[in-house]
């Protein structure tokens, strides 16, 4: 098999299982499910990991690094604008959240399974995942923090950490939830709205840290 060919049965893996594991959890899904809906037979998993647990890390892995990398450059882009001045507090919290709401119908690239699956992930961790959110997740949280945190420095340290933890916590929630919100809403939001779900984000988490 060429080398082109490596890499596209590779993607397809990789896309097959993540949407799997968004829609059925870690624990839901085989690996005979992944061969059977991605087309491909065992020898070609087995050939690119070593188990579910590898194939499954490097998805959550790649998908935090590529949104957190557009996160930084954007922050440290708005900061270079603001030389004299904080960041609007909005910017910052809209930075923050854009590259987890808005996703891309492409399907290689960060889609509605993608945002799904870290919204599992953020909300039911699972063993092998601590190790990947704190060091994938956790730096770029400290780095946001610390320019929320410009805007309220009178605001008791406890409170702004845990003012800051509902607020991430919010954000991770929705990411779970957003293509289920018909049913969680009767019917008064619909699924996978990102353009909504991000704005109305943005405004609840400015005032989460109004003093």
């Amino acid at each position: 098999m060429n080398s082109d060919a490596l890499r596209e049965t590779r993607t397809k893996i990789l896309m097959t299982a993540e949407l799997l594991f968004a829609q059925h959890g870690f624990e839901g899904v085989t690996i005979r499910q992944i061969t059977r809906k991605a087309g491909v037979n065992l020898a070609s998993i087995n050939y690119h990991y070593y188990d579910k647990q590898s194939l499954c890390r490097e998805i959550i892995t790649q998908r935090l690094r590529t949104i957190n990398t557009t996160r930084v450059e954007k922050l440290m882009e708005a900061e270079a604008r603001s030389i004299a001045t904080p960041v609007p507090l909005g910017e910052i919290l809209g930075i923050l959240s854009n590259s987890l709401f808005i996703v891309d119908h492409d399907l290689t690239s960060y889609n509605a399974a993608s945002r799904r699956l870290l919204g599992r992930v953020f909300v039911e961790p699972l063993p092998f995942t601590s190790e990947i959110l704190a060091t994938e997740l956790q730096p770029v949280l400290k780095r946001f923090g610390q320019a929320i945190r410009r805007h309220v420095p009178r605001l008791p340290p406890q409170d702004f950490v845990w003012r800051y933890s509902l607020v991430v916590g919010a954000m991770h929630h929705a990411m779970a939830t957003l293509h289920d919100m018909e049913s969680r809403t009767n019917g008064v939001c619909r699924n996978d709205e990102s353009e909504p779900a991000l704005r109305n984000f943005v405004a609840f988490a400015v005032q989460a840290f109004a003093q």
